[in-house]
């Protein structure tokens, strides 16, 4: 079953077209990583799927159900962290909680106390008191708490230290151990590539790769890094791409024949010499610079 699926949706601002003709779909029980510039139409997409804005035109459907008609059934089953955590500045974080358990009509005193360990959340605070990163904190335990169907993530791991965010992390592949269907936007590539089942890369509002984690930095190119104290030019080789010098370090992306660059090399004094995959950031330049 497909947990989302949008079918040919636009939606524009004024002159503005923040979405266009998009589709996609999100299988049940994978975690999907959407990923594109800032403008690109990632959090368009995430406010429809909510029902927090309207399309133009095509369809969307969430667990099944219509945002536009089946809202209530829509937020009962799905979990949800904005980038920008609003609450009500004046509760206590133990107050949330219980509002939280009041709004799904459920009581989880197991999983808060599990959520607040995992998480490091200090219990005591009022929301207006807390910085940026614990009231995220807050925001990923509010949504995890009703143990939802699906989990909608807009930029989830901001302002976490890195210790919480490995812990979130190991949370979140839990819960799609037990059957959670996680939509995660984020500009953190490399965890992105390294969390998610599949990625879609969205830009100018459409989708313009879709691949599984392991394919995605598949574009044809390798990573070259080698350093040597010869002065060399390499501009003119065919294949190389993004070339870049620092001291005696080059580095550069290369998608030609390497029998004829490790020719090059071996005529040069080689200090040191990696070939590997693209970083995700690498991949993110290629399509969207």
């Amino acid at each position: 079953m497909e947990a989302i699926k949008i079918t040919n949706v636009s939606k524009s601002y004024g002159k503005i077209k923040a979405l266009d003709n998009l589709s996609l779909s999100v299988n049940e029980g994978e975690i999907y990583g959407f990923i594109g510039p800032n403008g690109a139409g990632k959090s368009t997409t995430i406010r429809m799927l909510l029902n927090f804005l309207q399309l133009e035109s095509g369809e969307i459907s969430v667990l099944g159900f219509s945002p536009h008609k089946d809202d209530l059934k829509i937020k009962q089953f799905t979990g949800y962290v904005p980038s920008d955590t609003f609450m009500y500045s004046d509760m206590r974080v133990t107050e949330l909680f219980k509002f939280t358990e009041s709004f799904y009509k459920i009581k989880a005193e197991k999983r808060i106390k599990k959520l607040v360990e995992i998480l490091d959340i200090d219990l005591s605070k009022k929301f207006e008191q807390l910085s940026f990163g614990n009231r995220k904190k807050i925001s990923i335990a509010c949504a995890l708490i009703p143990t939802p169907k699906l989990l909608i993530l807009d930029e989830p791991s901001n302002g976490l230290d890195p210790i919480i965010r490995t812990n979130l992390y190991n949370l979140l592949k839990e819960e799609q151990k037990n059957g959670t269907t996680i939509f995660f936007s984020s500009h953190v590539l490399h965890e992105v590539q390294k969390f998610c089942t599949r990625i879609g890369l969205i830009k100018d509002g459409k989708l313009i790769k879709e691949e599984t984690a392991q394919e995605f930095a598949n574009i044809g190119y390798r990573q070259v890094n080698f350093e040597t104290s010869d002065n060399i030019d390499l501009s003119q080789i065919k294949g190389i791409a993004n070339l870049a010098k620092l001291g005696e370090n080059y580095q550069f992306m290369y998608s030609g024949n390497f029998n004829e660059l490790i020719k090059i090399l071996s005529n040069i004094n080689v200090k040191s010499v990696h070939i590997e995959d693209p970083e995700p950031e690498s991949v993110f330049m290629h399509y969207f610079k």
